[in-house]
């Protein structure tokens, strides 16, 4: 009996289990499971399509293939209710994407809902990046400088936070240089308390351990009990609270007296003419009990640069950190959007501007598995800028370099961290 002819065999018997099914429904889940089944025979006889994309044909019904830069095709099968099942230019599975049902959310894309406004672009040159990974559990950081109270590396659901459990526990992140006109400051962060103490504060200045922070110089960062954003002499805040209910994303951007914060995709404080101190340092200031620590990880520092269109005509070349992928994934998520939205006003605002899109990644994992998730990755941000921003497929390019061409040592978490890239090469 021929694969297609077992599967509708067993079709049958699960519709003969059914007895409160009708005939007709029946029927139709016998035509669909034939037809289902005997396209499945086609497509593996013909071997047109790769081991993964036939997995994900067979995982989902009614799924149409199309190329990754093919949106005409994404767009037929989208107004047909369909699963596209997207591929890159070697034929390998990019991801899938099936119709919502519903009463289901849509899974978020970058530029749409909630992070349509949403404008963060990080700095393109590391100055500082820690993730814990490499840190012992319930022991200090190596890579930070401890100035007071109580904190420990701790699991979280396999990944390692900084834990405090004092009211007012004080590190320094040493940078190497004095903080730049702009520069970006990115962490997790989770304040499981509900009183004046459990807060998260991020200072350009010296702090001691602070009785009240009102009372300290300047302005800072701050995650409080009921808001967030810059306090100090001049204040901009607003009741975003994600950071007491999860893990949660926060960032901040200044651009030389300019700053905003962000907590997910809200802007949480704006603020044109704040003060800030630059020295070749930052002070955290976690506060938290026992019973209810205050938790930071997946810290990074950058230096941001002039205008994008400007470092294209100066360098020929830009280093982009903002824009990221699932894991192991070229599904480009929501965060984003600043960046691509940065790309796409460059493109239209100059016409004559062509662009390869190379993706680059760190030397962890397999050489050729890296270099074919770089490429699938490119391809997907070609894409988006051609269905996103109407830019015209033949000004853009793509390509995968791997780990081929790192910018920085792999041995160190700065290093990993900066060749996790992808470039803008001008054509």
């Amino acid at each position: 009996m021929t694969g297609s002819r077992l599967l509708v065999a067993a079709t049958l018997v699960s519709v003969t289990a059914m007895g409160s099914a009708s005939l007709a429904q029946a029927q139709s889940i016998f035509e669909r499971a034939l037809d289902r089944a005997e396209r499945s025979v086609e497509r593996r006889a013909e071997r047109r399509l790769s081991a993964s994309v036939e997995a994900a044909l067979d995982r989902v019904e009614n799924g149409v293939v199309c190329a990754v830069t093919d949106q005409n095709c994404i767009d037929d099968a989208r107004s047909e209710g369909r699963p596209v099942i997207l591929q890159d230019s070697e034929g390998e599975l990019v991801e899938v994407n099936e119709p919502r049902q519903d009463g289901q959310s849509p899974p978020a894309t970058p530029g749409e809902g909630v992070w349509a406004n949403y404008d963060f672009v990080p700095g393109d040159r590391i100055l500082f990046y820690e993730d814990f990974s490499a840190e012992r559990i319930g022991r200090f950081p190596r890579r930070l400088e401890f100035l007071g109270g109580m904190m420990d590396v701790v699991d979280w659901e396999g990944r390692r936070l900084l834990q405090s459990t004092d009211t007012a526990s004080v590190f320094r992140v040493a940078l190497g240089e004095p903080l730049p006109e702009r520069f970006t400051i990115e962490f997790d962060a989770y304040v499981s308390g509900g009183t004046t103490s459990s807060r998260i504060g991020v200072f350009t200045t010296e702090v001691e351990r602070p009785g009240s922070w009102r009372f300290y110089p300047g302005a800072f960062f701050a995650l409080g009990r009921t808001e967030a954003g810059v306090q100090g002499p001049i204040e901009s805040t607003r009741a975003r609270t994600d950071y007491r209910e999860r893990l949660t994303p926060v960032r901040i951007a200044v651009d030389g007296n300019y700053a905003t914060m962000y907590v997910e995709e809200e802007r949480v404080a704006n603020i044109p003419n704040m003060q800030l101190e630059r020295h070749d340092f930052l002070t955290f200031v976690l506060g938290g009990r026992s019973e209810q620590p205050s938790y930071i990880g997946n810290l990074r520092i950058a230096a941001g640069g002039l205008e994008l269109y400007d470092r294209l005509m100066a360098d020929g070349r830009v280093s982009t950190q903002g824009i990221y992928f699932d894991t192991g994934s070229a599904a480009i998520r929501p965060e984003s959007t600043g960046t691509l939205t940065e790309i796409g006003w460059t493109l239209e605002q100059n016409p004559g501007l062509r662009l390869r899109i190379e993706g680059h990644t760190d030397s962890v994992g397999d050489p050729q598995a890296n270099l074919r998730l770089s490429e699938q990755r490119a391809q997907a941000v070609m894409a988006y800028l051609v269905t996103g921003y109407g830019i015209a497929a033949d000004r853009l390019e793509f390509s995968g370099r791997g780990e081929d061409s790192p910018v920085a040592d792999n041995a160190t978490a700065e290093g990993r961290q900066a060749n996790r890239r992808v470039e803008l090469v001008r054509l």
